[in-house]
């Protein structure tokens, strides 16, 4: 019988990984070790080996597809003495080898199975977890309705959203319910209309969505479905910030840093976090609890022409602004290369975005699911604003802060921005914050 290889069980709550790439085809001889695919999960991109020497019989799934973890990838015809040693139900176990996208990193990896023969079954243990993304997981939940029980009309079998609500709206009785089968069990459910197919011109340029760019697209709408956003919107007055900045940034260059504001904005939105602590904060949509952070990992959203990542600065409380300032353009460069370390993503407690040189007057920031806030900071622009009756030009910046209102009351949001800004246009204030 052909020779299995399944999808690893990578851990930390991952059940699917989109197949990225494979670096086989049919009839491809490998050997034992050789990179096979290359799958991305929520966590990272990871390069599965093969654990036996033969020659490929099948890719069971094309790029961009979505499998689930325990289920087979493909299918290999052993050669000579492997074959004859594989009976039906072994198992192989061999660690995934992490993408050098990925970079090295230096976290201990468990054995993970990666394969089986063909027609292997799972034992008769729990029935299947229902293959739906998180956001359709949250919607089930808040409508009450049993994953399980509802046909998938997705790719692989997928539950939708669509799914989801149409056996809704059959338990509401908004359609005829199915008839039984004659033994008295219920009918499967008729399938829940899809969206209909887009029309393409000719010279259109067709672009698919997936790998990271599919990624952003669920983070973001798992984000907007679940969190009720608010926006809380000010602009700050920087001039002493910027005279300061430019100051140490002289004393920097002789160390080799090159300081930004981002460093500043960091540790005014440390110290803002420890008066209003309420925000540092991620909320556990299944077991409907909020957990206060007593660390401050910080995301910082970098754009890359993949899409937006945020890598994270671990600690920013106990860093200086010389160290923020490294950090931060080490995981700036890393991104952008595409070479961000696992370790460096995941795990912050709150974000910060920034528009950079194409600034724009406000915006509304999407909080980095499952945060409950976020800091959008704009380009600094020559101003003429009123102090002490004259009209005078100051070097103004607007932040724009959403909060997940379900979490957040309107006074607590603008409490902190408010605090916020006293950080940044008296950093005598943030230096007296400073550890």
């Amino acid at each position: 019988m052909p020779y299995q290889l399944i999808l690893p069980d990578i851990g930390e709550g991952v059940v699917e990984a989109e197949i990225q790439q494979w670096f086989v085809k049919p009839g491809d001889a490998v050997r034992e070790d050789q990179p096979i695919v290359e799958v991305m999960t929520d966590k990272a991109t990871v390069t599965i080996p093969s654990p036996r020497q033969g020659r490929v019989a099948r890719l069971l799934w094309k790029e961009g597809e979505l499998a689930k973890v325990h289920e087979p990838l493909l299918e290999l015809e052993l050669e000579g003495e492997a074959a004859a040693r594989d009976v039906p139900g072994s198992r192989e176990v061999a660690p995934p080898r992490p993408s050098p996208r990925d970079g090295e990193g230096d976290a201990p990896r468990a054995p993970l199975p990666l394969s089986r023969e063909a027609g292997e079954g799972q034992g008769g243990g729990p029935r299947p977890r229902a293959l739906a993304a998180p956001a359709v997981r949250a919607l089930a939940r808040q409508l009450g309705v049993d994953l399980q029980a509802v046909p998938g009309t997705g790719p692989g079998g997928r539950v939708t959203k669509e799914d989801v609500n149409g056996t809704r709206n059959l338990v509401n009785g908004a359609a005829h319910p199915p008839a039984s089968t004659r033994s008295g069990a219920p009918a499967p459910l008729p399938p829940s209309p899809q969206p209909p197919a887009i029309s393409s011109a000719a010279e259109d340029e067709v672009i698919p969505l997936r790998g990271l760019r599919r990624r952003i697209a669920e983070h973001m709408a798992i984000s907007k479905h679940s969190a009720a956003h608010f926006t809380f919107v000010e602009q700050v007055d920087v001039t002493e910030l910027t005279r300061v900045k430019e100051r140490i940034a002289a004393a920097a260059r002789e160390q080799g840093v090159k300081i930004t504001f981002l460093p500043f904005i960091v540790k005014a939105a440390v110290a803002a976090l420890k008066k209003h602590p309420s925000l540092n904060a991620v909320i556990d949509e299944a077991r409907q609890e909020i957990h206060r952070k007593k660390t401050f990992h910080l995301g910082i959203a970098s754009s890359t022409e993949q899409g937006l990542v945020v890598p994270v600065v671990r600690d920013a409380d106990r860093r200086s602004l010389l160290d923020l300032a490294r950090e931060i353009e080490r995981l700036g460069a890393d991104t952008k290369a595409g070479k961000v370390r696992r370790e460096d993503l995941g795990g912050s407690s709150f974000t910060i975005t920034s528009l950079g040189a194409l600034g724009g007057l406000f915006a509304t920031p999407i909080i980095n699911h499952p945060e409950v806030a976020i800091l959008g900071v704009h380009r600094i622009r020559p101003t003429p604003v009123v102090r002490d009756g004259q009209v005078v030009v100051r070097d103004v910046m607007h932040v724009s802060l959403s909060f997940d209102h379900r979490i957040v009351d309107g006074h607590a949001g603008a409490a902190f921005a408010y605090a916020l800004i006293g950080y940044l246009e008296d950093p005598n204030l943030l230096f007296m914050e400073l550890v």
